[in-house]
């Protein structure tokens, strides 16, 4: 009784992850990414009428100024690797959703506050303020929202100008 109990489940874990992998094969999403944060904008599909959670995680360097009580302003001499993240819901009976395929726009909310320690500002009577980040890197991961389990994920390479980023797609 105990092998077969135990077998049902070992079974079903298995139908289970060739279900999870064959759906999320069919899964493809676009990607153009713009400033304010780090924003990415795209339609994906293969998502059938499922509520999907779309998440980019973003890192780069920022630009910082260092401000004292006096209003005073210089530069930051630190600049520590940043990281950022959003997300969207995308529910199964939206509107905008057709033959499984979807827009979708998600940005990351600001990168948390540095210290004046890791800004590099001269003491602690300074604050640290990030005023740009030159991402580095992104990753846009797809979750099925009901079960929390991972779709699909890109991760890519960015380019920061002060007007304009670009990302490629990576391995």
């Amino acid at each position: 009784m105990k092998k077969s109990i135990l077998s049902i489940i070992v079974s079903a874990l298995i139908a289970a992850l060739i279900f999870a992998t064959a759906f999320a094969a069919g899964i493809k999403f676009t990607a153009t990414f713009s400033l304010g944060s780090l924003i990415a904008n795209g339609t994906i599909s293969g998502i059938g009428n499922t509520d999907v959670t779309m998440v980019l995680d973003a890192s780069g360097i920022p630009v910082i100024t260092c401000v004292n009580n006096g209003g005073n302003r210089v530069p930051g001499q630190s600049s520590p690797k940043v990281s950022a993240r959003g997300s969207v819901l995308l529910p199964g009976d939206s509107t905008v959703r057709k033959n499984g395929k979807s827009p979708y726009g998600v940005e990351t909310q600001p990168p948390a506050p540095l210290t004046w320690q890791q800004a590099g500002c001269p003491n602690s009577n300074w604050t640290a303020q990030i005023t740009f980040v030159y991402w580095t890197n992104a990753t846009i991961s797809v979750y099925n929202t009901g079960a929390g389990v991972l779709l699909a994920k890109q991760n890519y390479a960015c380019k920061t100008t002060p007007t304009s980023v670009s990302c490629t797609p990576i391995n």
